[in-house]
């Protein structure tokens, strides 16, 4: 009898282990049909890799969990999905949440730090949140909010997706959708890093990652037409066709260096006199190159522009002073106060930012995660070899995994 209630007992736990760790609701309630890039995660996917890592560092055992969504007045989906709608900037991305208990809610807002604005709109940081009935429309960018969720807010027209469409065994997708067509992203969190990608083998990149990682100081770009019509878009600019732009290629490196400042003052007998003090600053030394079937058209484009002064320097760069200059099918501009040379003969596509200790003093306008992020960031590299894309976000090694810290 002892063994039918216990054999009773284990498939009970198996069945309620089931719902609650593999069972998944699918259907995507929340995505407007004028979104173009979705960014979806899996909720228990990611709890069950965040409990794995967990259960390899006893020290953390009797903390806080990191991941509780407990009594905060929401509902919480399987899949949570943050969209970007068209012809807006990048940094603009929203969500949407069913809000099961108001008051919860609200508690949990002003418990956050979130403050009241106006039209039930929370704000702290950069984030904004707008309760909208029983709903609530959570932004990751103060730029224009309320303007922007009002394209989408009162609508119940959104896309009919299945998460089955967007994401695949993974913690987290990011998805480009135009029209009936979707391109599917994986993104996976790793120990120090996170991937996304539409390979699933990235050691092809790695040799590249390695020379890269050997060799750039701050930054090091090589892109091709194509490309460059995409990081365009991304900022939501579109590049005059008609320059013809076959490829360009970049390199920088940062120093610290003096800078002098005069200013003036007067004497005991009010005579004008100049003081000079220097001040530290960084200052970025750099190589860029573009390649074009055109490049009289690319300069007298920048000289319409007034881009190009009379010493032939460009001034849309505000690091100065430098030099623009045109031979064949280049035209080059390079820093001269200190010239550094530009290789361009690594194949592909590519971008490689390392953080610098030189970039702490650029941070003041960020916020406090905002920095923290930033400053525990090692390296960006970009990577695209034919239809293969990679991305790669490498964070400085910790004494714990990404997830947990």
């Amino acid at each position: 009898m002892k063994r039918k209630l216990i054999f009773i007992l284990l498939i009970l736990l198996a069945i309620v282990g089931y719902f609650m760790w593999f069972h998944k609701d699918k259907t995507l309630k929340f995505i407007p049909e004028n979104a173009d890039f979705v960014v979806m995660i899996d909720v228990k996917k990611t709890s069950q890799q965040y409990v794995f890592s967990l259960v390899k560092h006893p020290s953390l055992w009797f903390g806080d969990s990191k991941l509780t969504f407990k009594n905060n007045g929401i509902k919480v989906p399987d899949f949570i999905q943050i969209f970007h709608l068209k012809e807006t900037d990048f940094s603009e991305w929203y969500s949407i949440f069913e809000i099961s208990d108001k008051d919860d809610f609200q508690k949990y807002l002003k418990a956050k730090g979130f403050k009241l604005t106006k039209n039930n709109i929370y704000s702290k940081d950069q984030f904004s949140i707008k309760i909208a009935g029983s709903k609530c429309i959570v932004g990751f960018s103060n730029k224009d909010f309320e303007n922007s969720i009002s394209k989408f807010l009162n609508s119940e027209d959104y896309k009919k997706l299945n998460a089955d469409q967007l994401i695949n065994n993974s913690i987290g997708s990011l998805s480009h959708l135009s029209g009936s067509q979707i391109w599917n992203f994986s993104i996976d969190l790793n120990d120090d890093d996170i991937e996304i990608k539409n390979i699933s083998d990235q050691n092809r990149f790695s040799s590249i990652i390695s020379d890269l990682e050997k060799k750039v100081s701050f930054l090091k770009l090589k892109l091709d037409s194509k490309n460059i019509q995409k990081v365009s878009r991304l900022f939501n600019k579109k590049l005059n066709d008609s320059l013809k732009i076959k490829s360009v290629f970049a390199v920088s490196e940062l120093e610290l260096v003096n800078d002098k400042i005069i200013s003036y003052g007067y004497d005991d007998n009010f005579n004008e006199v100049e003081k000079v003090s220097y001040q530290k600053i960084v200052q970025p030394n750099y190589a860029i190159n573009l390649q074009s079937s055109e490049p009289i058209k690319i300069w007298d484009y920048f000289k319409n522009k007034k881009w190009i002064n009379a010493q032939n320097q460009f001034t849309l760069i505000p690091f100065q002073p430098n030099a623009i200059s045109q031979n064949g099918n280049e035209i080059s501009i390079t820093s001269t106060r200190k010239p550094i040379r530009l290789e361009k003969n690594r194949a592909g596509n590519f971008v490689f930012i390392r953080n610098s200790s030189f970039l702490n003093n650029s941070l003041k306008t960020l916020s406090k995660t905002e920095k923290k992020l930033i400053s525990n960031l090692e390296y960006v590299f970009y990577g695209n070899l034919s239809e293969n894309y990679y991305l790669k976000l490498k964070f400085k090694k910790g004494d714990l995994p990404i997830i947990l810290r």
